[in-house]
């Protein structure tokens, strides 16, 4: 008889993806139902209890949006408050499975309940599938007792939702990790955790991300910024420039500071991030109110600004807490050293 902790179930929930796609006429799709699947591969002598669940629809992982990653973040709230479990497990696809469990990270960052995305490059059956290894190893990393937070479990290793990214569509460990990333900040404020609870069941703001290239007008980016009232990511060069001066970038965003719209700038290096006060136009970036997002993936920034603006956090109120170290995003070098209140 288990009693206590032993006695809390690890919760599986499906989503879709690559790891359950079965072949249909017009290619690979999502199955959508797992339950079966899943308990042959928990097997007879799980680590842990188990439960199961579905999200309504089970989807290829492309198809999916904030709108989306904010239905998810609730249906794990939900499980947890009926459920009581260690860890929860979400069987994910991988092609937006960055984006999602990095929102999850900062939408979840109140939740005492450990959260590991995992999912395949194969699907369940296919020859050399990585599928029920991936799975394996989630399901045991979660029953073992992880600390709070949002991970993801992957070929054998258990990544920081705010530091992946995707970056092979066939390699078994197909996921990058920022190097040097900090460790989590302080407790998060009480008003941060509470307005994050409250947000459950609320609209997660559209945002947008632009990718600095040769060519970038002003007509092209206040389209961009049309399109997501709630904030931009604006991938720029190195250190964090953009053409500023010769393309008529200022008159958007400053139209975007002036109604509270706010733009975050990471790079596009695989090394390094943003200082934007290491050239003009870099400082001309922060005078017209875009925040330096040092360090930050391209998903983490996405993530943190559609949680954050869920959360209902506008204003110098945002700009801080996109500035903060919260969850572990920021590497050491760029952590915000002072707490947000």
């Amino acid at each position: 008889m288990t009693t206590g902790d032993d006695a809390r179930p690890v919760v599986v929930l499906y989503t879709g993806g690559t790891f359950g796609m079965v072949p249909t006429d017009s290619g690979l799709a999502p199955h959508p139902h797992l339950h079966e699947q899943v308990a042959a591969l928990v097997g007879d002598r799980a680590s842990a209890p188990w439960s199961y669940a579905e999200t309504p629809r089970a989807i290829d992982s492309a198809e999916a949006s904030y709108a989306v990653f904010g239905e998810l973040v609730d249906q794990v709230r939900g499980l947890v408050a009926e459920r009581n479990p260690r860890a929860v497990v979400v069987i994910h696809g991988t092609d937006s499975m960055a984006y999602s469990a990095a929102f999850a990270a900062f939408a979840l960052a109140d939740l005492a309940v450990p959260v590991v995305f995992t999912g395949s490059q194969l699907p369940l059956g296919a020859p050399d599938s990585d599928a029920p290894g991936n799975f394996r190893f989630a399901f045991e990393s979660a029953a073992g007792g992880l600390e709070q937070g949002v991970s993801i479990a992957f070929d054998g290793r258990l990544l920081p939702a705010v530091r992946a990214t995707k970056r092979s569509s066939s390699d078994p460990f197909g996921f990058h990790v920022a190097k040097g990333g900090a460790a989590a900040g302080d407790p998060l404020p009480a008003p941060l955790a509470e307005a994050l609870r409250a947000a459950a069941g609320q609209p997660v703001p559209a945002v947008g991300l632009v990718k600095v290239s040769p060519g970038l007008g002003a007509r092209m980016l206040a389209a961009a910024l049309q399109e997501a009232p709630g904030g931009l990511v604006l991938e720029s060069y190195g250190a964090g420039t953009a053409p500023v001066r010769g393309n008529g970038l200022g008159e958007p965003l400053r139209a975007a500071a002036e109604r509270g719209q706010a733009v975050v700038a990471v790079t596009q290096c695989a090394h390094g991030g943003v200082d934007l006060g290491r050239y003009a136009v870099g400082a001309d970036l922060a005078d017209l109110g875009v925040t330096g997002g040092g360090d930050l993936t391209t998903e983490a920034a996405l993530g943190k600004l559609a949680a954050l603006g869920r959360a209902g956090l506008v204003g110098d109120d945002l700009r801080r807490a996109l500035a903060a170290n919260l969850v572990g995003e920021l590497g050491a070098e760029f952590a915000e050293v002072e707490p947000i209140t």
